[in-house]
């Protein structure tokens, strides 16, 4: 039985993997890496879905480190922190950028030694963003994200 990969623009009721391939981590930036106007290609096309759904975990022993999720609006030409959500689903009303951490301590060096408990998931609401980019604090953190429209 095939499964049908979602290729298009449009309304995706299933999460969208903004890496490709389900299964496939995206690349975690430096802040650096969104300066300026000319940073457009920088991070991950939302394809003008409305919610983001980011899962992070951390393979290494020492502090577990964090990543922060950044906007592109092809209107402002600009890179801004994408605000918190109160209750991770909804309105992104609060004032402070999201920052995820990825769960403390798992110590496991292979990703397959990771217990469900030891990863960290959130859903954000991101109507009109059109890139989103993840800059993370630490070798050590991975993060998997996708969009949908449901």
């Amino acid at each position: 039985m095939s499964t049908h990969i979602y290729s298009s623009w449009g309304r995706t009721r299933s999460p969208k993997n903004l890496a490709g391939t389900p299964g496939t981590a995206v690349t975690l930036s430096v802040a650096g890496d969104l300066l300026g106007i000319t940073a457009t290609t920088t991070g991950y096309a939302t394809e003008n879905q409305r919610y983001l759904h980011v899962l992070t975990e951390d393979n290494n022993a020492d502090a577990p480190g964090t990543i922060k999720v950044y906007g592109y609006t092809h209107a402002f030409q600009r890179w801004f922190e994408l605000p918190q959500s109160f209750n991770q689903v909804g309105a992104n009303s609060a004032p402070t950028a999201v920052t995820i951490p990825a769960p403390a301590d798992s110590g496991h060096a292979d990703a397959a030694d990771i217990t469900p408990d030891e990863r960290e998931y959130r859903t954000y609401e991101i109507l009109g963003i059109d890139r989103v980019a993840f800059v993370g604090s630490d070798v050590g953190t991975n993060a998997w994200a996708a969009c949908s429209t449901f």
